[in-house]
């Protein structure tokens, strides 16, 4: 799907909305992918703007994961990582693992590709394309 810039609040308003109603039995897991600057990071802070998070959200490149309480049910938090950097040792400090057991948080992970083990079982992915400088095509697939 086509999607300008300025659309973006829109795809992330919709995307809010397809959010499950109810509770899984682990995170509902989004992996980000796509070159830099397609704007995955950008997607998130439309997100988080939609779920209630007034503080600034900036990628974690350098932190690798923050982690937002939110009241959008059912979810309690949203986990934000930046997995271009995530060591396979690192995961466990950042609580790689809990992050993705718990059923309460939806976890959006930019470069999911780079994950440690790969990327999660049963995790939908959003693939950002750049096809102009304000343009750009979202390829989703669902898990």
């Amino acid at each position: 799907m086509k999607v300008a810039l300025e659309e973006l609040p829109a795809y992330a308003k919709q995307f809010v909305e397809s959010l499950p109603k109810e509770l899984g039995t682990k995170a509902y897991v989004v992996g980000l992918l796509g070159e830099l600057g397609a704007g995955k990071t950008a997607f998130v802070q439309e997100v988080a703007k939609l779920l209630g998070i007034a503080r600034s959200v900036t990628s974690p490149t350098f932190v690798i994961a923050q982690t937002y309480t939110i009241n959008h049910q059912p979810f309690e938090r949203l986990v934000h990582i930046d997995a271009y950097r995530l060591l396979s040792g690192e995961s466990d400090t950042i609580g790689w693992k809990d992050f993705l057991n718990d059923p309460k948080n939806l976890v959006l992970v930019e470069w999911v590709d780079r994950a440690p083990g790969g990327i999660p079982t049963g995790t939908h992915t959003l693939n950002f394309t750049v096809i102009g400088e304000n343009v750009r095509n979202i390829e989703e697939k669902k898990a």
